[in-house]
């Protein structure tokens, strides 16, 4: 079977997967689609509208073929841990052709020459940025500067617009699949589910506004209880920001309000979020730069099953795969760390929807299975 990754969050599924979905089919003749899904934290450092496994329903549902999860340990990140941890769950897998990506270049050749200059000069590029930092200057910001006095020809837009972020950190990445990109049309991605989020919100206030106040009740006592050093060693913090942390949250009542408090031009409003959700979750340092990715299924079709088990049978996979983890967790004690860290997160996103801890638990759930009208598995 020819197969294709594509790498989602599904914040919800909405027109524009399906659009990539069936372009990249189209494009490259793809028997198979799998797909890398965060979880129930999203990379923008947020609650997920739906839980994982409704979210993996719905984009088998949809047209992908297999959907595992990408930890949230990766997910709830940078673009550069995002991208990482998902190249290297579908490389993993070892069978997958392709890796299909939305972006607003839409010229490959273009955005792998770019890539490729970054990986050449990451180090002169890193310099010069936190050098820029230090004068006050974003993240974002100070990388664009340093950028462009290496190569003032550099397009800028390429580490600007969110979905040509990615695309360069995925080709970084990539060692064994074929890259192909399909050009936005019309909104982006964050701008089309940033839309049906403000729609469901507006249809469900009381739901969210819940959620929100738990979120950031949880949040709250996180900080309090914490010791300076402690967040300190939170992935996306600093001695700036766990300061800040602890000055200003006994004057907020909410997560905005509080990311309101502590954002500045070196600290934006995406890496607070994520770090207020890695507060939460205690996703420090080490639990990042230590992690072991895995191959979690959370969804698949007849065809995906059909996959899986010709993976299984060609023995391609070098990641410990999943599928019902009371059973498999104990075999590969190198991935714990990491795995119990999307155990937790389900607990908490399932604290924050007031459900049942016992039967929305990761330990109970398990993959979602796509039948037809007759109760079978659909071709």
């Amino acid at each position: 079977m020819k197969s294709i990754g594509i790498i989602g969050e599904y914040n919800p599924f909405h027109q524009g997967h399906r659009y990539l979905i069936e372009r990249s089919v189209k494009e490259t003749g793809a028997d198979v689609v799998v797909s890398v899904m965060s979880g129930n934290f999203t990379q923008r450092g947020e609650p997920a509208v739906a839980d994982k496994w409704e979210r993996a329903a719905a984009a088998v549902d949809n047209g992908i073929n297999v959907v595992v999860e990408l930890p949230v340990v990766f997910a709830c990140n940078s673009a550069e841990f995002f991208a990482k941890g998902a190249v290297q769950i579908l490389e993993g897998i070892g069978c997958i052709d392709y890796l299909a990506f939305g972006t607003e270049c839409g010229d490959i050749e273009k955005l792998k020459d770019a890539a490729d200059f970054l990986r050449l000069h990451e180090k002169q590029i890193n310099l010069r940025a936190r050098e820029l930092l230090r004068d006050g200057n974003s993240y974002p910001k100070a990388r664009e500067c340093a950028l462009t006095e290496l190569n003032p020809a550099f397009d800028a837009s390429l580490i600007s617009e969110p979905n040509n972020i990615l695309a360069l950190e995925y080709l970084m990445n990539l060692r064994t699949m074929q890259p192909v990109t399909i050009k936005r049309r019309g909104s982006s991605y964050h701008q089309s589910g940033e839309r049906i989020r403000s729609e469901l919100y507006a249809n469900d206030p009381e739901k969210f506004d819940r959620m929100d106040s738990l979120y950031f009740s949880h949040i709250a006592a996180q900080i309090l209880k914490s010791d300076p050093d402690d967040l300190e060693r939170i992935f996306a913090a600093d001695k700036g920001l766990s300061s800040r942390m602890k000055n200003e949250i006994r004057y907020v009542d909410s997560a905005d309000h509080l990311i309101d408090r502590i954002k500045s031009k070196a600290y934006t409003r995406t890496r607070i979020s994520r770090m207020l959700s890695q507060v939460l979750l205690g996703i420090d340092d080490a639990g990042v730069q230590n992690a072991v990715p895995y191959i979690r299924i959370l969804a698949l079709d007849r065809k995906g099953g059909q996959f899986i088990k010709e993976v299984k049978k060609r023995g391609c996979c070098t990641l410990p795969l999943l599928t019902n983890i009371n059973k498999e967790k104990g075999e590969h004690p190198e991935i714990l760390p990491t795995l119990q860290k999307d155990i937790l997160a389900s607990d908490m996103y399932n604290l924050l929807r007031e459900r049942d801890l016992y039967e929305y638990s990761d330990y109970i759930k398990l993959p979602y299975v796509r039948r037809d009208t007759s109760g079978r598995n659909r071709d």
